[in-house]
């Protein structure tokens, strides 16, 4: 058996396992953890920070923050889930009647889009958090606490979308490769105008890269 082989099985095997522990209470919660309107108030909290920290840089940075959501879920969902075209498990037939669907708002069965590589929850909120991490760090005083809230974000915004059975590990894997990847590349063009990533901060430098 290959690696290819091993790896679609422990796919396929953590699908079926989450699948197999659903609740009432987990599918509603799981349900509304994947939407946006969840998350809602940690984007309006880091859009605060942002104004109040760069303030008429605000809307150069908002830009970027949409940009970089905008081409993950381009190159993601419109270039390389065609192009991959891995099934999802919810519209795999050797796998959907072994699994637990979790019901939607509406009475129907949630089943998402046919294709499933990779994750685009996955890599929008890892590309969020990443770039987030780049324009906030300068100036939070609680960073590492922002640091584990936002790998708290990631994790339980994938692990959603495994338990509604849309997604496998694989998928969200890739996804984080593919917001890293989309993240870093706006970082870069935007290094000329803003403070290096991630790299030891004085205020003085910041002054210095507002004007």
């Amino acid at each position: 058996m290959s690696l290819i082989d091993y790896i679609i099985q422990f796919d396929q095997w953590v699908v079926l396992t989450v699948s197999q522990h659903h609740t009432p209470f987990l599918d509603r919660l799981m349900w509304d953890i994947s939407t946006f309107y969840c998350w809602l108030p940690l984007f309006i909290t880091v859009a605060l920070l942002v104004l109040h920290t760069y303030r008429i840089r605000f809307v150069r940075i908002l830009l970027v923050f949409i940009c970089v959501i905008w081409s993950v879920n381009i190159v993601g969902d419109m270039i390389l889930k065609p192009l991959i075209g891995r099934i999802r498990p919810t519209h795999c037939d050797e796998l959907v009647q072994y699994m637990n669907l979790v019901i939607k708002p509406n009475g129907h069965p949630y089943r998402g889009g046919m294709y499933s590589h990779p994750s685009g929850h996955a890599g929008t909120s890892f590309s969020f958090i990443v770039i987030s991490l780049y324009y906030l760090r300068p100036v939070l005083k609680h960073y590492r606490s922002f640091l584990v809230l936002g790998i708290l974000y990631v994790l339980i915004v994938s692990f959603s979308r495994i338990y509604l059975g849309v997604h496998y590990p694989t998928d969200i894997l890739n996804g984080y490769l593919l917001g890293g990847l989309i993240a870093s590349s706006w970082i870069l063009l935007m290094r000329k105008w803003d403070a290096p990533l991630l790299s030891p901060f004085r205020m003085e430098d910041l002054a210095k890269s507002y004007y």
